[in-house]
């Protein structure tokens, strides 16, 4: 296995994390119970706020105490001024995104019907994701980290490898529309990456016991796996240790951008210097604060608040057995 990520130390560059992907806004409505086929059901409009998993990482981030930046396109709509807006209210760095004239800004209708769960339709446009166009390779070059995702994956393999020759740390987040490329497409980016972050469908790319895949992971190339498993909590390693972190019990109102909440916490430990232990039971605890209220970006914590959480988590160490 790889020795543990060591990024460029605090201070080194101009922004400890760079996000390359999504910026949009989400739609959020109130529903009875999700609609079936053929089923009209009615709905209340809770509000538009600004999203996209990889602009959420960038803002939990900056909410954190780090400096971010956010690499995406929005369009010249008033949902482009929303979500743009949406990154600087928080003190993200919104200088990388492009701005296409005339363009239609990526948003999402998010149906949610009282047990905090969600029901997403992504309604994808010419502002989904950046293109190689809008991307400086040389803008790695003043970042500790650089985030994405595998959705378009050309983009995320050309991204990761950039970033890499740069000396910057590549973490990634692998869900289910980035399993779908199939393992031997992903091959190249995973060899690129230090920080793996999947879901539990995300996960199942590698094996159908999270453990398992956890270990198969760091073969692949990554030095550190994390893969949350919502209820039944987290499990992560690296070199030195493989954890389990249970789930908060606490108050539901929206999901919505709860693990990218725990990403940006994790990454923010991980930059301080913190194994994966304390980046775990940190990054839970800014997950359970932040689906306190409607909206990705809502309800996200400060230090302050997830320190308040922090005692409450619990880890046990996992016997890693063979790979």
């Amino acid at each position: 296995m790889n020795h543990s990520p060591r990024p460029a130390p605090p201070g080194s560059r101009r922004w400890d994390v760079v996000g390359v992907g999504d910026v949009d806004v989400d739609m959020f409505l109130e529903v009875p119970a999700l609609a079936g086929r053929d089923e009209k059901v009615p709905a209340r409009l809770l509000g538009e706020h600004p999203g996209g998993m990889i602009a959420n990482v960038t803002c939990a981030v900056s909410v954190l105490g780090g400096s971010a930046a956010m690499v995406g396109r929005v369009g010249t709509d008033a949902y482009g001024e929303i979500a743009v807006r949406g990154l600087s209210d928080l003190g993200v760095d919104t200088s990388l995104v492009t701005v296409v004239a005339g363009g239609r800004t990526f948003y999402c209708v998010i149906m949610l019907d009282g047990s905090g769960e969600k029901a997403l339709t992504a309604v994808l446009t010419d502002c989904h994701w950046p293109g190689r166009g809008d991307v400086d390779p040389e803008w790695f070059a003043d970042t500790r980290a650089v985030h994405l995702a595998g959705d378009h994956l050309d983009l995320a393999t050309w991204v990761g490898r950039e970033a890499r020759e740069r000396g910057a740390l590549v973490s990634l987040d692998l869900e289910a529309a980035t399993a779908a490329h199939g393992l031997p497409a992903l091959r190249p980016l995973l060899g690129d990456t230090d920080v793996l972050f999947m879901n539990h469908a995300g996960s199942r790319l590698l094996h159908d016991d999270p453990e398992r895949a956890v270990r198969l992971a760091h073969a692949l190339g990554p030095r550190v796996v994390v893969v949350t498993l919502g209820a039944s909590g987290v499990l992560a390693s690296d070199s030195v240790d493989f954890v389990r972190v249970e789930a908060l019990q606490g108050p539901v109102v929206d999901t919505t951008g709860a693990g990218d909440a725990f990403i940006g916490a994790f990454l923010s430990q991980l930059l301080a210097a913190h194994g994966v232990e304390q980046a775990s039971r940190y990054a839970v605890a800014a997950a359970t604060a932040s689906i306190r209220a409607v909206g990705a970006r809502n309800a996200l914590p400060g230090h302050q608040a997830v320190l308040e959480l922090f005692d409450r988590t619990r880890a046990t160490h996992v016997r890693r057995g063979d790979t």
